[in-house]
């Protein structure tokens, strides 16, 4: 019995769900006290522009998240540190200078993006092109140490970086910066955090001679790019859309509302992300990951079922202790968005999970899925309600045509592991599985 425990405590998809868990979710809970403070101290119509501009950095960031995924795969299944140190000498040269030339188009593109959110401070911009570039760094990083699986290492720099965006914006709204300083907030924090994160990495900058099968890596990023759009298109393009049709009050409701959804899902957002590395790396050497898949998604629907069960009991409680009575109007959807969350991130499992082992056409299924949701929100956005239930209908039916696809759709993995064929990083077919 003790043998067996102590068996399950030491397996890695225990232990770094553990640390994962537990230091997400308290760099979690960090985020949604700066929504929850911020919409107390801003009120609906000003914190439904901060929603925006949040929504708007998660669709710019859809090309760095979909990098962090590649960058997690390959150093995961990387076989040496020699192997390792040439990866992340590439990535960080590629992302550095991505990461330039990414944040120049977002100011060139400024006059029509903030335009269509109704927001006019030139501020927000700078403000905006600051957050990107350094979260990107950050996010690389962070990438690195989860495919080396250090976690611990990620979860402290992540809990550094949330708590002092709290702490900075609170202080800068008090005294008087309003939408700028919550954002300002934001992009000093993530300075924070790329420099933290930099510390960890530095006993790993050994300069190789080998160089990086490029042509291989970027047909992984391709597909790896269309999930990341279609995953964070989901969640990010209903508050942009409706901060374009809605008064800016009902926009500061949904923005709530968002909110409290997405405890759901980045609640269980830390199982996948330990999921994802230890999938990869037991495929790449042809062991079984059947088992660590099947705990994944029941932790993950145990949690969800929960979450939903307290918005269902008490909603009105949740908003006025969070929110406050201003946004209580909320309170009759909280529910609804809390489905519309729970078979979003269920799906967004099953995604990652194909991709961990190289099922790359996947991603074609979540980016129709995004594209009906934008289409069907476009032409039919009557009220908040018809809002969440497009999104609804959207998540169920990506659900289920991901669950056939599981049963029976999975065919031959695409999956790719790294080797050194001479003085050069070759990435070639891993073990059928």
């Amino acid at each position: 019995m003790k043998e067996g425990i102590s068996k399950i405590v030491k397996h890695p998809l225990f232990s770094g769900s553990l640390i994962m868990v537990i230091g997400s979710n308290s760099a979690n809970f960090f985020n949604l006290l700066y929504h929850f403070v911020m919409g107390k101290m801003l009120g609906p119509g000003s914190y439904g522009e901060l929603a925006a501009i949040i929504s708007l950095m998660g669709l710019l960031g859809i090309i760095p998240v979909s990098l962090s995924l590649v960058v997690i795969k390959y150093i995961a299944v990387a076989k040496d540190d020699t192997e390792i140190s040439a990866l992340i000498n590439w990535f960080k040269t590629k992302v550095l200078l991505f990461s330039l030339i990414f944040s120049g188009l977002i100011f060139i593109a400024s006059p029509i993006i903030f335009p269509f959110l109704r927001l006019d401070n030139a501020f927000y911009l700078i403000l905006v092109i600051i957050g990107f570039f350094f979260s990107t760094l950050a996010l690389l990083n962070r990438s690195i140490l989860q495919g080396l699986l250090k976690f611990k290492e990620m979860i402290i720099s992540l809990l550094a970086e949330t708590a002092l965006k709290l702490l900075i914006s609170v202080l800068l709204v008090y005294l008087g910066f309003q939408v700028s300083g919550a954002i300002g907030g934001f992009a000093l924090s993530v300075i924070l955090g790329w420099y933290i994160t930099n510390l960890y990495l530095r006993y790993r900058r050994k300069q190789v001679s080998m160089r990086v099968d490029r042509k291989q890596i970027l047909s992984f990023i391709t597909p790896v790019l269309i999930q990341s759009f279609a995953t964070t298109s989901l969640y990010s393009s209903d508050v942009v859309l409706v901060k374009h049709f809605f008064s800016s009050y009902e926009a500061g409701i949904y923005a709530a509302l968002s909110t409290l959804g997405k405890i759901i899902f980045f609640g269980a957002g830390p199982i996948g992300a330990v999921m994802f590395p230890i999938i990869s790396r037991r495929s790449s050497r042809g062991e079984g990951y059947n088992k660590i898949f099947i705990y994944s998604f029941l932790a993950t629907l145990l949690l969800a079922i929960v979450v939903l069960v307290i918005y269902w009991l008490l909603p009105k409680f949740v908003i006025i202790i969070l929110y406050g009575t201003s946004y209580l109007e909320a309170s009759g959807l909280l529910l609804w968005f809390g489905i519309f969350m729970t078979l979003f991130t269920l799906s967004s499992l099953l995604i990652n999970f194909h991709l961990s082992l190289g099922h790359t056409k996947v991603a074609l299924i979540s980016v129709v899925a995004a594209i009906l949701q934008i289409v069907a929100i476009w032409f039919y956005h009557d009220s908040l309600f018809t809002v969440i239930i497009i999104s609804i209908l959207i998540s169920a039916l990506l659900l289920g045509i991901l669950l056939i696809y599981s049963s029976y759709g999975k065919g031959k993995p695409e999956d790719k592991k790294v080797s050194f064929s001479g003085n050069k990083i070759d990435i070639g077919n891993s073990p059928s599985l």
